[in-house]
């Protein structure tokens, strides 16, 4: 009787050990809302408050958010501080840009007839970086000096980082995308977001 019971456990242990190998890629994305009527890149963009998000991090010094992106190629967060940001400038990161080699971060100033001009902040090879099969998910952290970081989250170190001399708050964010279709994942909840490498970092850096 002890040996079958010894036997029991190993095949449960087993199983769970199988079960946790292959585990839903699109867990990660439980509790974010989705967003999947995504507008071309020179759309009327429809804009959210961020202050009617329920997950969003803050430190001292920065505030996070933890945004999944499903799709090919270039993946655009924009977020400034107006609701219909004409006339203004914007935040615009291109995530997987460029048949998915490489990521940048720009102002983008957009007239009221939609023209809209880009000033390149940075540039970070990211060859691979979004998959058509399983969400990639991001956490952007916006710094009150100016700082803004990207990283994948549950790593420490942001693979983009740039300064934003004009401190834009993110205070209304939207998504767009270039040439494929894409679904965002957004205010989802934070448990797995490791941000506190960058935080400490900037804790030290902060002017």
């Amino acid at each position: 009787m002890k040996l079958w019971s010894v036997v029991a456990i190993v095949v449960l242990v087993k199983v769970f050990d199988v079960a946790a190998l292959h585990r839903n890629p699109f867990d990660v994305i439980r509790g974010c809302k989705q967003y999947d009527k995504v507008g071309s890149y020179d759309a009327a963009l429809t804009y959210f408050p961020t202050t009617n998000l329920l997950h969003v991090g803050h430190t001292e010094n920065s505030e996070y958010f933890k945004i999944g992106i499903l799709g090919p190629n270039d993946g655009h967060i924009r977020y400034g501080d107006s609701l219909f940001p004409y006339d203004k400038y914007v935040i615009e990161i291109v995530l997987g840009g460029w048949g998915n080699t490489k990521s940048v971060a720009r102002h983008q100033y957009r007239k009221a007839s939609n023209e809209n001009s880009n000033n390149q902040l940075v540039e970070a090879q990211t060859p691979n970086l979004l998959s058509l099969f399983q969400p990639t998910m991001f956490v952007l952290e916006v710094f009150h000096n100016g700082t803004v970081q990207v990283s994948i989250d549950g790593q420490d170190h942001p693979f983009l980082s740039f300064n934003d001399s004009k401190r834009t708050p993110a205070n209304y964010m939207a998504f767009t995308k270039w040439d494929k279709d894409m679904v965002y994942f957004y205010d989802c909840p934070l448990e797995d977001a490791n941000v506190l490498y960058n935080s400490l970092l900037l804790n030290c850096t902060v002017v």
